[in-house]
């Protein structure tokens, strides 16, 4: 199967008229030789629902992808769509039987063909003639607002222009899942957010269940229903892109998922739904956890204390309040418009920090930092 997968016809039809799930995979494992690109991964995905798979390079997240097109083999464990077996140890449903399509990175848009043609190749594929392939064309260019486009060949198109053909073939066949694998990364910053704004539209528009590779946190977290964070060829975290964000699971997640203040601690107290954490290399330094997800039970546990920039409340000069405030130099206000990012040299430590553009910070200002105890994120020692 090459690039012009989003063409081919994709006639299987569901196995069940339970259609709760789209997908199951089950301890999936594929290795490259001896290298384990997936490690028994599990994941069941939900009929109409936008999930992404959002990792670095390397963590496996294109790997399983392919897999569930058809274009991967499993080395082991089992793969189905709507109920009906597509890949397991000894069966291995051929990628033009599966009821689904794909759009790659790559647009691969036939130069010799037309717009419509394009968009049109796949569903005539599925037998569709005359006035209701029209009719079918002619209502997926609309919706990626390509209709007055259809008569222009792939030459005379934009880069943008071309990625939103390649969407609109691989949606014109209707089918029941939809992939994608970093279809923006061609594309410039404004373009790839009125794009994927556009692609989530469509998800919604004809009802499809849509997996999303990405690396990029803004497109999954702005995008998906639920982000599925890939490490290593297995799942660190999987959950709505709020919780991501502001309960990470590990210092991975916490680290990919936008940036980060830690601090190594140690709990000195804790009760109910509250805990004290002294800093370690911060002799006399503490902070006070309270009304977060996250809190530890007990003394004695060490972890890390992480603070996001944007957590910090920014007043300008010293504070007389002690508790969970920091009180150092700006060393860089970098302007970026809607926002200020900051590093604030305080004692020991430099924190990175967050503030409206709004605001008159600047290099060389004295500034508190006040953290809410809700707001502080506990992560145990990982073993």
């Amino acid at each position: 199967m090459d690039k012009t997968m989003e063409s081919d016809v994709t006639t299987a039809a569901p196995a069940t008229s339970d259609d709760a799930i789209a997908l199951q995979a089950e301890d999936v494992t594929i290795n490259y030789g001896e290298v384990t690109a997936v490690d028994r991964l599990s994941l069941t995905v939900k009929r109409g629902e936008f999930v992404a798979l959002l990792g670095p390079s390397g963590c496996g997240k294109t790997t399983m992808l392919r897999a569930i097109a058809g274009l991967n083999q499993l080395t082991s464990g089992r793969l189905t769509i709507a109920g009906r077996t597509m890949a397991d140890e000894r069966v291995h449903v051929p990628p033009e039987k599966r009821p689904l399509n794909m759009v790659f990175q790559s647009y691969a848009i036939w130069p010799h063909m037309s717009v419509r043609d394009n968009v049109g190749y796949g569903v005539r594929g599925q037998g569709v003639r005359g006035k209701k392939l029209r009719e079918r064309v002619d209502e997926t260019l609309a919706a990626v607002g390509l209709l007055h486009y259809a008569d222009r060949y792939g030459t005379e198109l934009s880069g943008g222009q071309q990625q939103r053909v390649a969407v609109a073939r691989a949606l014109a066949t209707r089918p029941y899942l939809m992939l994608y694998d970093e279809p923006l990364s061609n594309l410039d910053a404004g373009l790839r957010e009125k794009i994927r704004e556009q692609i989530v539209d469509l998800h919604h528009r004809f009802d499809t269940t849509t997996i999303y590779v990405t690396h990029d946190q803004a497109e999954a977290l702005s995008m998906a229903d639920r982000v599925v964070l890939m490490n290593g060829g297995r799942i660190e975290q999987q959950s709505d892109p709020r919780s991501l964000y502001h309960e990470p699971e590990s210092e991975f997640a916490a680290r990919f998922v936008g940036s980060i203040n830690a601090f190594p601690a140690n709990v000195v107290a804790a009760g109910p739904g509250f805990a004290e954490v002294e800093l370690l290399g911060q002799p006399g330094r503490t902070l006070r956890l309270a009304g977060a997800s996250q809190i530890p039970q007990r003394r004695g546990v060490t972890g890390q204390a992480v603070i996001r920039p944007e957590y910090f409340e920014v007043s300008l000069g010293p504070s007389a309040d002690e508790q969970n405030v920091f009180v150092g130099e700006v060393t860089r206000a970098a302007f970026l418009g809607s926002r200020i990012q900051c590093v604030v040299a305080a004692g020991a430590v430099d924190l990175e920090v967050e503030v409206s553009g709004l605001r008159e910070i600047r290099e060389g200002d004295i500034v508190s930092l006040r953290v809410d105890p809700a707001k502080v994120i506990w992560l145990d020692e990982e073993p």
